[in-house]
């Protein structure tokens, strides 16, 4: 009886979906150009979700792989992997110059079924990353859909924590297929 909803979803990542990674990154990118909503003073692009705790985001914005801006709109045709870059003026418990991160990912398909997942992007930090560095950090997903897939939407799910501290940044963006 469970074989079914597994092979469904095997069947439906076989025809959707060709590839899908994760990785990070950390050090300033360029400013965001676009339209933003100001959250308590962090400039939020591309209807990203965030809540932080203990930490101060100047802004938050989408960005191809080449450092191309992504449409406000979020329609994207997924033959590029997507950044979500961060800002960051403070928050993180710095300790000998270094700052102690872990980040997840969570990618859901329009129906909310887990595609996939990733629980620490910084664990091949183990030793940390400079404080400097820490104050520009970006999570990417790649998805690259299958030639004619019907038009569809993810919503990347994100979390940034402070493995020393309080600090952290949660949300969420959706991205679309034209």
């Amino acid at each position: 009886m469970n074989r079914f909803p597994a092979s469904v979803l095997f069947v439906f990542l076989t025809v959707f979906l060709s590839s899908c990674e994760f990785h990070c990154s950390i050090g300033e990118k360029d400013e965001p150009k676009g339209t933003a909503v100001v959250k308590d003073g962090s400039r939020i692009y591309n209807n990203i979700n965030l809540l932080t705790t203990a930490v101060k985001v100047s802004k938050a914005y989408l960005v191809f792989d080449n450092g191309d801006r992504v449409p406000d709109d979020n329609f994207v045709d997924f033959k590029k992997p997507v950044r979500l870059q961060f800002a960051i003026d403070s928050g993180w418990v710095e300790q000998n110059g270094k700052v102690m991160l872990g980040a997840s990912e969570i990618i859901a398909d329009e129906k909310g079924r887990i595609v996939l997942e990733e629980k620490d992007l910084f664990r091949q930090y183990p030793e940390g990353i400079s404080a400097k560095d820490a104050g520009a950090i970006y999570l990417s997903a790649s998805l690259t859909l299958k030639p004619n897939a019907a038009p569809t939407s993810f919503t990347v799910s994100f979390r940034v924590w402070d493995k020393n501290g309080e600090g952290s940044i949660e949300g969420s963006y959706q991205l679309y297929s034209r």
